[in-house]
């Protein structure tokens, strides 16, 4: 009588089955179920926080402390910082700029008005003040507005006879000048920054794992969902764990290269429909002694970045996100998402599938034990693959080959299954020979 307990040690189909099963039915009943103080859900093992150094939208999770002069530091690059900064904190930096400015220079206008005593002399007919009809702060703030905007004096202006006036408002207009250049700059800066063109630049939401060409292969999948696309685009990874040197000196977060490639392009990437890419477990990568136990005690992190030029704009445009291995499906491929619209003639990319996986055969064993395989195990293992369950995938990748094939009917080594018929063409000597 088969066990309704996984065992994550020994049955490690039915635990993959079931971590499958749970990605594709994700519900909280069952654990409830299972559990039964619903109080400690929160703490179980699923609901526990994303532990990861970047975020999966592609957000930094580090913070610093410690850090001397942390502020001086961030003044010293003004610009980079306030370019940084988020748009709450912008606008309201663009008004209180232009409060601060015209309160400066208002203050001038007062100081000057009081220095000259026309606060003392108002109402008298026989006196040129500096500033006609200048009786308080607010009036000095709303004539350095009307001085600065060049909207027109009204009933308060500078009185010619009054040299000491000319000199402020001239410096308030060169500086004016100045500022609301610099000020508008930013803001046009801060508006056409390729940072907010990744949001368009879409993950999949997992990795898979699988054999593919005899060989096991970690893939991921990437898109652009708009029509003008990045150009020169490359993409590289970084997977994140902890490592001990021979000198017993742990490095908890150890960085080593994994390299992607688009099929046949290498990490050159045409996006002009999302794309599948590829990362060939080989005995320079570091997942050559994965295997599918790790997935689930190991801890790392895998970090991908995706790198462009805006065609618009010509700046450089990265968008990152990282997969933890809860995030890793072991025996599993995505799905194809391209289907042929005959009727617009057109490709039509439907990015409903653009997370949908499904199971493929695949060795449960690393890479390295994969390659330390005689050809008389590796036959036993082709053939315990090819079981009924191979046939099914084979069933629904010939199904899918119908409706989105775009080889010739003539040509069936295209289709999985059939007898595969080449071209034979028959050597024949040269009559020089």
């Amino acid at each position: 009588m088969a066990s309704n307990v996984i065992d994550i040690e020994n049955d490690h189909p039915r635990w993959e089955e079931y971590k499958f099963e749970r990605l594709r039915h994700p519900s909280i009943e069952d654990d409830i179920d299972k559990n039964p103080y619903p109080q400690r859900y929160d703490k179980s093992r699923n609901n526990r926080p994303r532990r990861s150094l970047v975020k999966k939208e592609g957000q930094s999770n580090v913070a610093f402390k410690g850090v001397k002069s942390k502020t001086k530091l961030y003044l010293k690059s003004l610009f980079i910082t306030i370019l940084d900064m988020r748009w709450r904190y912008v606008i309201f930096l663009f008004f209180a700029a232009f409060f601060v400015f015209y309160g400066l220079f208002g203050l001038a206008y007062y100081s000057l008005a009081w220095l000259h005593g026309d606060f003392e002399n108002l109402g008298n007919p026989n006196y040129a003040p500096c500033i006609e009809n200048l009786e308080g702060a607010w009036d000095a703030f709303l004539f350095s507005i009307e001085t600065q905007s060049t909207i027109g004096y009204g009933i308060i202006y500078a009185h010619p006879e009054c040299g000491s006036t000319l000199p402020i408002i001239y410096l308030q207009v060169a500086m004016g000048f100045l500022f609301e250049t610099l000020l508008f700059g930013f803001i046009f800066a801060k508006l056409s920054r390729a940072k907010s063109r990744r949001h368009t630049l879409v993950f999949s939401r997992h990795a898979c794992i699988l054999q593919e060409e005899g060989q096991l292969t970690l893939q991921i999948r990437v898109g652009d969902m708009r029509r003008s696309h990045l150009i020169e685009t490359r993409i590289h990874a970084v997977l994140i764990k902890r490592h001990v040197v021979r000198e017993k000196y742990v490095y908890p977060l150890y960085q080593h290269q994994l390299e992607f490639d688009a099929h046949e392009m290498g990490d050159k990437l045409f996006l002009l429909w999302p794309l599948v890419l590829t990362h060939r477990i080989t005995e320079t990568s570091p997942l050559w002694t994965l295997k599918p136990d790790d997935l689930i005690f190991d801890k790392f992190e895998i970090v991908v970045f995706l790198e462009g030029y805006v065609e618009a704009t010509g700046e450089m445009c990265q968008a990152r996100t990282s997969y933890t291995t809860r995030e890793i499906l072991w025996g599993h491929r995505f799905t194809r998402l391209e289907e042929y619209d005959a009727k617009n003639d057109l490709w039509v990319m439907d990015f409903v599938r653009f997370n949908q996986v499904m199971p493929s055969p695949t060795p449960r064993m690393s890479a390295a034990e994969l390659a330390e395989q005689s050809p008389e195990d590796k036959a036993a293992m082709a053939l315990s693959l090819s079981s009924s369950d191979v046939r099914r995938s084979v069933a629904s990748i010939d199904d899918e080959d119908d409706l989105y094939n775009t080889a010739s009917d003539e040509d069936e080594s295209y289709v999985i299954g059939k007898p595969i018929r080449i071209p034979f063409t028959p050597m024949v000597d040269s009559p020089d020979s």
